[in-house]
């Protein structure tokens, strides 16, 4: 099947063609590791999930790394400010080693309920500083550094085409506003490879190096840890849409300094999500969690839908009001195929139908339209649960899990099961509708049909 991805390198939608024959390198900037990830953070793995699980079911081996960024992440994004962890860790009283631990954590317990696939390989900053260094070594070698009072800094100038992931060629690139300014460098866009540590005292993480003490930039990690892990050239590269004009293309910039090789062929990247048309921020109070969701009573499994109904290339915004309806679609969603046959047989046309969706730059929007129409067809439910089955081993929605668990039923709505069809048989009408009402305000949807009644209580 021919796949169609838009490639921000290129700027257009182009057909997928793997460096390897049913081989795939994939790699995903990961989360930094000083604070709750948020909704909008976690839309992006979300999405990159959702394409891998689709290349994996066209018979792709991907090979999928993640960086884990516990270190040389500074407040301006750029190359001033302040640390992210060692300022999380100074707020707190906690180390910026404790910070890094715990909000690891959080992340992996958030990709778990989100049902997003784990990484072929994760790896932290810390974890790979040698490498980092031989990495700064070779451009050095090279001549693309040059010495401030703060750091080792990468000549951008000294690249013809930097810039050309974000066109930032045609970009004003006044100080001040994409960057920070700062006098020592030699142009606007250069960037630290290496930050000194301040010589008044200390850091929690910090170096020996051929240029002093210090720890490195934030967007060295990634060249070093896609290169080790998957070559000089890779097939994709993802991130989000915030990484286009800082961190991709300084990442691009030094890695084709060191190998003289285009880093990834194909770089995607995802939208943000507004908060009711607004940013999502902290000081706006629009800061919202996967924590803050489960806390209101929603399912994760709901915000993945909610993701879904939306491409990866538009803003999500996102309301408590969409959340709900997505709640309800996937609520009705798991009630509809309840009591459905076990899968066998084919609806052939259908799948191959969500995978033309899905091949077509990753339009999960459409994909699930196309669940529905399998939902409304007339094909037999064992058909049916078979192609659903399939295609959420793509969408990564759980549905035979949430299926399974929603026909669990408690002791205690057993016995109000067992008593309604009991005064069912005495034709008992009023009593058997005060049970229903009963049942239907614990959270079960009674049926009465042919066979006798049966019940369901969808739980998230």
């Amino acid at each position: 099947m021919e796949i169609k991805v838009y490639n921000s390198l290129t700027r257009q939608k182009e057909l997928f063609e793997p460096i390897q024959k049913n081989k795939i390198g994939l790699y995903t900037c990961g989360p930094t590791v000083y604070d709750y990830p948020h909704i909008g953070n976690l839309l992006a793995y979300t999405i990159w999930d959702v394409m891998k699980r689709f290349l994996l079911s066209q018979g792709y081996k991907v090979t999928h790394v993640m960086n884990v960024t516990d270190v040389g992440h500074l407040t301006s994004d750029a190359d001033d400010g302040e640390d992210k962890l060692e300022k999380a860790g100074r707020s707190s009283g906690k180390s910026a080693w404790e910070i890094a631990e715990y909000f690891s954590r959080v992340f992996m317990n958030n990709m778990h309920n989100l049902n997003i696939l784990p990484p072929t390989k994760m790896i932290r900053a810390t974890d790979s500083i040698k490498d980092q260094i031989e990495f700064v070594k070779i451009l050095e070698e090279k001549g693309y550094l040059y010495k401030t009072s703060d750091g080792m800094y990468f000549d951008t100038s000294k690249i013809e085409d930097y810039g050309k992931l974000a066109n930032l060629a045609n970009v004003d690139q006044q100080e001040g506003a994409r960057v920070e300014k700062n006098l020592e460098k030699k142009n606007p866009t250069d960037f630290a490879v290496w930050k000194f540590s301040p010589e008044d005292r200390a850091r929690d993480m910090e170096w020996e190096s051929p240029w002093g003490i210090g720890f490195p930039g934030w967007h060295l990690e990634c060249s070093v840890m896609s290169r080790n892990e998957l070559g000089d050239t890779f097939d994709i590269h993802t991130g989000g849409i915030d990484h286009l004009t800082v961190h991709h293309p300084n990442e691009m910039a030094q890695s084709e300094a060191v190998t003289g090789k285009q880093q990834a062929n194909y770089w995607m990247h995802n939208e943000h999500v507004k908060f009711e048309g607004g940013k999502m921020s902290k000081s706006a109070g629009t800061f919202v969690r996967l924590e803050d969701l489960k806390e209101k009573g929603y399912s994760p499994m709901s915000f993945r839908y909610l993701v879904l109904q939306n491409h990866y290339r538009k803003s999500l915004n996102f309301s408590w009001e969409s959340l709900d309806a997505a709640q309800s679609r996937l609520t009705n969603i798991i009630k509809e195929i309840a009591w459905y046959d076990k899968p066998k047989g084919k609806c052939k046309d259908l799948c191959e139908e969500f995978n033309q969706a899905m091949a077509d730059d990753i339009n999960t929007a459409k994909a699930l339209a196309v669940l529905q129409k399998v939902i409304e067809s007339d094909n037999p439910s064992s058909a049916k649960m078979r192609c659903i089955l399939k295609m959420d081993e793509v969408l990564g929605l759980d549905l035979e899990n949430l299926k399974n668990k929603a026909l669990e039923l408690s002791g205690e709505i057993d016995i109000i099961l067992k008593k309604r069809k009991e005064v069912r048989e005495k034709k008992d009408w009023s009593e058997s509708d005060r049970l229903r009402d009963k049942l239907v305000a614990l959270g079960v949807d009674v049926q009465d049909t042919p066979k006798g009644q049966r019940a369901i209580q969808v739980k998230f």
